[in-house]
Formats: C-alpha cells, sequence, structure tokens
C-alpha cells in the first residue's frame, strides 16, 4: 500500500468527524472562551478548520519559518455551516495533495523552524502525522469541551456521545 492511500483513508474519516463538530460551534457568543489564556470558541474552531492546509505546505515545501505565517487570514465565517464549508474546501485540497504523492515524496525531509531556530527536521510523512492528523484530532478534543461548556450537544467521534446515548 502507498502511504498517500492510507493518508487519505484517514484524512477522510477523521474529516467526517471533524465536520460534526464544526456544525454545531455557536455563532451568537463568539468571544466566549472558557479562560483568559484560551482562545475564543471560533478561533479555535477555525484554527481547526484550517489544519488541512498543512498537508499540501508540507508536501509542496521542504520547510516553513513560522516568523513569517505561511497562511493569510482567515476568511470572514458568520456560522456553522460556513465553517464546515471552509474545513470542506481544505480537506479537498489535501485530499488533491495527497493523491499525487509517492511514497519517496513522503520520506523527504521538512523543516519547521522560527528564524535560526529549528523546531524539527523530519519526513514530510511524520509531519503529516504529527503536525495535520495528530494536530486536527488534539484541538477537536478541545473544541468538544468548549462546546459542552456551552451546553451544544457534543456529537460522537468514534461510537455516541453522552449527549446521543439512549436511555432505557
Amino acid at each position: 500500500m502507498n502511504l498517500n492511500t492510507a493518508f487519505i483513508s484517514e484524512l477522510q474519516f477523521e474529516a467526517a468527524n471533524t465536520r460534526k463538530m464544526l456544525e454545531r460551534v455557536p455563532f451568537d457568543n463568539t468571544d466566549w472562551k472558557p479562560h483568559t489564556k484560551s482562545h475564543t470558541v471560533t478561533t479555535l474552531a477555525k484554527h481547526v478548520a484550517r489544519i488541512p492546509e498543512w498537508i499540501p505546505l508540507i508536501l509542496n515545501n521542504d520547510g516553513v519559518d513560522l516568523i513569517q505565517s505561511p497562511f493569510p487570514p482567515y476568511p470572514e465565517i458568520n456560522s456553522g455551516a460556513e465553517l464546515a464549508d471552509f474545513y470542506d474546501k481544505n480537506v479537498a485540497n489535501a485530499k488533491e495533495a495527497l493523491e499525487s504523492t509517492t511514497n519517496e515524496d513522503f520520506m523527504k525531509p521538512f523543516v519547521m523552524h522560527r528564524g535560526d531556530h529549528v523546531i524539527f527536521n523530519l519526513p514530510k510523512a511524520a509531519v503529516i502525522r504529527n503536525m495535520s492528523m495528530n494536530h486536527l484530532v488534539h484541538h477537536r478534543g478541545q473544541l468538544s469541551v468548549y462546546l459542552r461548556l456551552l451546553d451544544v450537544p457534543v456529537p460522537g467521534m468514534y461510537g455516541p456521545s453522552a449527549d446521543e446515548q439512549r436511555v432505557g
């Protein structure tokens, strides 16, 4: 099996779960955050929706300098539906980038640095796993806590959530 097939399967599986979460983000209290050091609910949600953009960035470059943001500002997003559409576009672009990537390409190095400080130098496959897939699941988990604290029913990811359990 080619690595791209495995990554595409995982991306599509996690994308369906993530989309359910993003659709439920409330836009009636966009500045809400659980703590002064936390991001707002909409900033976190936009970050989750943007994470798949890392995949084409990783595959089409040898590295990134975090001093210069590789991404434009977030688009204006005013609803869960718009957020899910932004996410869907990013997932589609990630899938397209993965489709043409060979196993040899996945083994090429990718360097993340901040100016002269190297944060890591890893094979692109490892960077996709850590900075895209794992990163997505991590922040989606944070978003589920935000939704719970806002009393928004949390969708199940790998089975029914407490909000989806049948009683009796």
